[in-house]
């Protein structure tokens, strides 16, 4: 399951059916934060949008009171990551960045791109713009 981080830096779950929790408005670039907390490396796909890798961190987890903060040492895409992408490798134990800009409204998903992962609420909607006639809450 996905989840997000509030300001403090605790993580939540956030299942499929929970309210759209990105919507970037139309023409905007966003700096997205990966937060790997787990020991898979989990191939995230971002439908509609192309990105570019910023870099990636180790992160420290505290699994007691679910926070996660990064460490230091960013360091560079890797040589092959660099250019546009539709999907990045998210390692364990790290924070993956990506910037991208949002260029066409619509109702799209981004999820990580293991079947198995899929099937298990591993994806959230992702909203661009405003809500249009006929898409659904989630």
């Amino acid at each position: 399951m996905l989840g997000s981080l509030d300001a403090a830096g605790r993580w939540t779950t956030v299942p499929w059916e929970a309210p759209v929790t990105e919507s970037p408005a139309v023409g905007s670039t966003e700096l997205w934060e990966i937060h790997n907390t787990t020991a898979d490396a989990h191939p995230i796909h971002v439908h509609e949008v192309q990105f570019q890798v910023v870099d990636r961190e180790p992160v420290a987890v505290d699994e007691a009171a679910r926070t996660v903060r990064a460490v230091g040492g960013a360091r560079p895409p890797e040589p092959g990551e660099r250019g546009w992408k539709d999907t990045v490798v998210a390692y364990p134990g790290e924070v993956t960045r990506i910037r991208m800009r949002f260029d066409r409204a619509g109702q799209y998903v981004w999820h990580c791109h293991v079947v198995e992962h899929e099937d298990n609420e591993m994806m959230r909607p992702l909203r661009v713009g405003p809500r249009q006639p006929g898409q659904p809450d989630a």
